[in-house]
């Protein structure tokens, strides 16, 4: 029990590294390409903050953990909405400006109501993973689509803050380094914590 916790744990810092070492390299790798910045902000660093439930559950599901991996996947996301926002406004409330908020908004809502729909006859088959994949595809074009739209009105407060999370420099060994410790890292050791 002690040993399965002290793996959970360790695994789970690893993964967090990880993701973060990932979008540190994917960032300096868009740059480099020529990729506006405001694009990086709002393509990258919004994957990559869910990078670590991605590779939990796909290295779950690859140990025959499919509990693990759909509860990693709904769980995240009820904390995010739930406790995240419900702590933040907890110790400050605030005031949310961003027009990209709104527009992603009911797309979240869209995607979870799909979600409870391909999970409702407790299957999740080929197709159903076939259908959110496609479903991911558009969600990452329409995000391009309103980062080229922000990035011409350069007024969005929320990609203010994204664009500030970016390393301003980096070389291309470094990036490429990182990018493949952060590839070979993955949640092997908090899979295995959830065993």
């Amino acid at each position: 029990m002690l040993l399965a916790t002290a793996l959970l744990i360790i695994g789970l810092l690893l993964v967090v590294y990880s993701a973060d070492r990932l979008v540190y390299a994917a960032s300096i790798l868009c740059r480099m390409l020529g990729i506006p910045p405001l694009i990086i902000g709002m393509t990258v660093v919004s994957i990559g903050t869910s990078l670590p439930e991605v590779i939990v559950s796909a290295a779950a599901s690859l140990h025959g953990q499919t509990d693990l991996a759909i509860g990693t996947a709904l769980g995240s996301n009820i904390t995010n909405i739930l406790l995240i926002l419900g702590l933040t406004a907890l110790f400050q409330p605030f005031t949310v400006h961003s027009d990209i908020l709104r527009r992603e908004l009911p797309l979240m809502l869209l995607v979870s109501l799909l979600a409870g729909f391909v999970l409702y006859d407790g299957q999740l088959t080929r197709i159903d993973g076939l259908f959110l994949l496609a479903l991911a595809i558009l969600w990452l074009l329409f995000t391009l689509k309103i980062a080229r739209l922000a990035e011409r009105q350069g007024n969005d407060s929320l990609t203010r803050e994204q664009l500030a999370e970016l390393p301003r420099e980096g070389s291309l060994p470094v990036a490429l380094l990182w990018l493949g410790v952060a590839m070979i890292g993955d949640a092997d050791g908090y899979a295995d914590g959830g065993r």
